[in-house]
C-alpha cells in the first residue's frame, strides 16, 4: 500500500493538484470493503462519492443499493433493461440526440462493465488510500492534463486516444472505459459530475490504469524541461510601443 500511497503523492508535488488523487476499486459486494469505509445514509452517484474523496480525504464505498443514478446502475450491470429503454428516452427528451436511432446509438457505445461481475466500487484518497487501486482518477486543468499526456506517452511515445461524449462522463469514461481498456483516458466531465459532484468548470479528468501509474510518475520525472507550474518566457525590457 506504500508504494501507491508514494504514487498519489508523486502526482501532487509533480502536478501541485488542488483535490487528492484518487484510488478506485471495482469489488464483487460490500464484503471486500475495507474498514472504516464511509457508506451513504441516502442514495448518491459515484461522481458524488469521487468528490467526497477528493475533497474531504473520505474513503467512501457504494453498491447498488446506495446508487441513484441510472447512467451508473446501467453502466455498471445494477439495473434492468426496462430501464435502459427510459434512459435513451431521456437523452432524446434532454435534446441530447435528434432521434431515437441516436439515442439508441448512445445507449449502444456507452462503456459498460460486465452485468453481475462488480457489485460495488471503493473510492480513497491516494496518498492514504486503504485499496490497492484498479484505476487512478486525478483531476486537474488543461495544463495540467497536458503533464499527464504528456507523462503516459513516455515509455512508448503511443498518443493517448480518448473518446468524448459530455455525458456519463467520470463514471464511464473514466472508471469503466480505463478499467476495460487497459489504457489512459482524457475525460471532459459531463453534466451530472458538474450539477450533482459540483466539478468545477475548469476542471478535466485524466484517468490511469493502475498498471500504468508507476511508469506514469516515471515518465513526468524523466520531462525535465516540462514543469507545472509553466514557466513562461518574459520578455525584457518590457515592450510598450511608442514609449
Amino acid at each position: 500500500m506504500e508504494n501507491w500511497m508514494n504514487i498519489g503523492k508523486s502526482l501532487e508535488e509533480i502536478l501541485r493538484l488542488q483535490t487528492y488523487p484518487l484510488a478506485v476499486k471495482l469489488v464483487k459486494d460490500e464484503s471486500e470493503f475495507p474498514e472504516r469505509t464511509r457508506r451513504p445514509e441516502q442514495k448518491i452517484a459515484v461522481c458524488q462519492a469521487l468528490t467526497l474523496s477528493r475533497r474531504y480525504g473520505w474513503t467512501m464505498g457504494i453498491t447498488e443499493k446506495d446508487s441513484g443514478c441510472p447512467a451508473v446502475n446501467l453502466a455498471y450491470g445494477w439495473t434492468k433493461l426496462i430501464d435502459e429503454q427510459a434512459m435513451a428516452q431521456f437523452f432524446l427528451g434532454a435534446g441530447y440526440v435528434s432521434d431515437e436511432a441516436g439515442a439508441k446509438t448512445i445507449m449502444e457505445n456507452m462503456d459498460r462493465l460486465e452485468p453481475g461481475k462488480y457489485g460495488g466500487v471503493v473510492v480513497s484518497p491516494l496518498t492514504r488510500t486503504k485499496i490497492v487501486p484498479d484505476v487512478v482518477l486525478v483531476y486537474g486543468n488543461p495544463a495540467q492534463m497536458m503533464r499527464l499526456i504528456q507523462g503516459a506517452m513516455h515509455k512508448e511515445g503511443k498518443k493517448v486516444k480518448s473518446e468524448l461524449a459530455g455525458m456519463t462522463a467520470s463514471c464511464t469514461g473514466g472508471i469503466a472505459r480505463t478499467f476495460n481498456t487497459g489504457e489512459c483516458q482524457v475525460v471532459i466531465p459531463g453534466n451530472g459530475d458538474r450539477i450533482f459532484a459540483a466539478t468545477y468548470d475548469n476542471e478535466m479528468l485524466f484517468a490511469i490504469p493502475a498498471a500504468k501509474a508507476e511508469d506514469m510518475i516515471v515518465g513526468m520525472r524523466a520531462q525535465r524541461l516540462a514543469k507545472y507550474p509553466i514557466p513562461v518566457i518574459l520578455p525584457m525590457p518590457p515592450p510598450f510601443p511608442g514609449l
